[in-house]
């Protein structure tokens, strides 16, 4: 091979040499730069992790709200509006009737009642009449209303003689009725017993009924917290695949770097 085929060789070598450091240059630029694209997207997407957990949070919030009201929407009256009705009644001279028609034709509360002021401000819709004749008595002694108490105890009288067994549950009430009708001639001699085994009951009732109540509201906490864990592994399973792209630039940025780093050396180890 001459000296000039052999200058021409090595030219082209150079050349090539040049062109593949200056592509590497290039592809290494390009990395870096949609490297600091998606450390960029990263933070923006941390900050918007955040945003949407707060959304998410609120909307839940909202929702819960909304399914608890639509469960117990119907279901409480008044406390306040019930018994001022009944002292106005009682006030005026109304009787046991009155009093019955103005407890059945009390309107129930609305959701958003419900939502911004405690329960412990209305009844039950199924609450019973004799609990909230005690009630009113109640607050007759408290507000010194002396005058309306002569007025009240009889009709409670007339109530409890009537009704006996009202707070009690609807199957209960039949059982009680029936002892009652087949003990006719001796009912008045275990006819306290009998009045201490209904509150007695009723007591049992109260708290059957709130453990159901918490039962059924920690069921709708479960529900919400599975539909909300489903969520937030969706989004982070959808929102980590720029993760895995981001993992995988940075690996041909460092392969990059350590490929002209070698070829520097071998340069180097040549001209030497």
């Amino acid at each position: 091979m001459s000296a000039k085929e052999e200058f021409e060789e090595n030219e082209e070598l150079l050349n090539k040499n040049r062109s593949y450091s200056e592509f590497k240059k290039l592809r290494h630029r390009e990395l870096l730069y949609q490297k600091a694209m998606l450390q960029r997207l990263e933070a923006k997407k941390r900050s918007y992790t955040w945003v949407l957990a707060a959304l998410t949070a609120g909307l839940f919030s909202a929702i819960f709200s909304l399914v608890t009201v639509s469960l117990e929407d119907g279901r409480y009256i008044d406390k306040e509006s019930l018994q001022r009705d009944i002292v106005t009644i009682v006030s005026n001279n109304g009787d046991l009737r009155a009093i019955k028609q103005s407890f059945a034709n009390q309107s129930t509360i609305s959701e958003l009642k419900l939502i911004l002021s405690s329960k412990s401000s209305y009844y039950p819709k199924t609450i019973a009449l004799s609990s909230v004749l005690d009630d009113v008595r109640v607050q007759a002694f408290i507000k010194n209303e002396k005058e309306l108490l002569p007025k009240l105890e009889p009709l409670i009288k007339e109530y409890e003689e009537i009704n006996p067994f009202d707070k009690l549950q609807i199957g209960q009430k039949d059982y009680f009725e029936n002892i009652r009708i087949k003990t006719e001639g001796t009912y008045p001699k275990i006819k306290n017993d009998i009045n201490n085994l209904v509150d007695e009951l009723h007591q049992k009732n109260l708290l059957v009924n709130e453990y159901l109540s918490d039962s059924k509201m920690s069921f709708w906490i479960s529900i919400f917290a599975v539909f909300l864990s489903l969520m937030i592994g969706g989004y982070q399973i959808y929102s980590g695949r720029p993760e895995a792209l981001r993992k995988t630039l940075i690996g041909l940025v460092d392969v990059s770097s350590e490929d002209e780093e070698q070829a520097s050396n071998k340069k180097n180890q040549s001209d030497s």
